[in-house]
């Protein structure tokens, strides 16, 4: 008898260890790093989008861009010399001045007959730095021409007040070079 209390005591004492081991813990909180993050990343738009978007149904087009500090503002504008064969005519091809707007770029000019190069003056007029571009052709005298900021656009025609004539092309943006395939 003494054995089968022996026997029933292990016995016992095995089934209450193994129920013992079956115990459920509660899982782990996730940790911060696995959680879903609430801010999305945004990606800037490029240039070359802009000008996919802005520029389609427009043949082969071609282009170069420059980034300055226009408005002060600590963030650069994006310049983008436009070109191609529906684009441009003797008296020479786009510029466009955008400036970033959360992770968007917009027009805050588009300045026609446009030769290069294009530069930014020291100067600035309402607060922008003046731009300075080349023209030429289309029955224009060669000349390189201060285009000054109104307040909300720069003058769109270098070759018509308010621009004016002006010694130097300043600070080089967008040399006198072959555009590149936007592809």
């Amino acid at each position: 008898m003494a054995s089968h209390l022996n026997r029933a005591a292990i016995l016992a004492l095995a089934l209450g260890l193994s129920l013992a081991g079956c115990k459920k813990e509660p899982a782990p909180a996730p940790t911060e790093s696995a959680a879903p993050s609430e801010e999305a990343v945004v990606a800037e738009q490029t240039p070359e989008e802009w000008i996919r978007a802005n520029y389609k149904d427009l043949g082969e087009v071609r282009y170069a861009k420059a980034e300055a500090d226009l408005d002060g503002d600590g963030s650069p504008e994006v310049l983008v010399y436009v070109g191609g064969s529906l684009l441009c005519g003797t008296g020479g091809c786009n510029l466009e001045v955008l400036k970033r707007e959360g992770g968007e770029l917009k027009r805050v000019s588009d300045i026609s007959v446009v030769q290069l190069p294009v530069g930014v003056l020291d100067s600035k007029t309402n607060g922008w730095r003046d731009l300075a571009v080349s023209v030429s052709g289309g029955g224009v005298q060669s000349a390189t021409m201060k285009l000054p900021f109104d307040g909300k656009t720069y003058a769109d025609n270098p070759t018509v007040a308010p621009a004016a004539p002006v010694e130097s092309i300043g600070k080089t943006l967008i040399p006198a070079e072959d555009l590149k395939p936007l592809g």
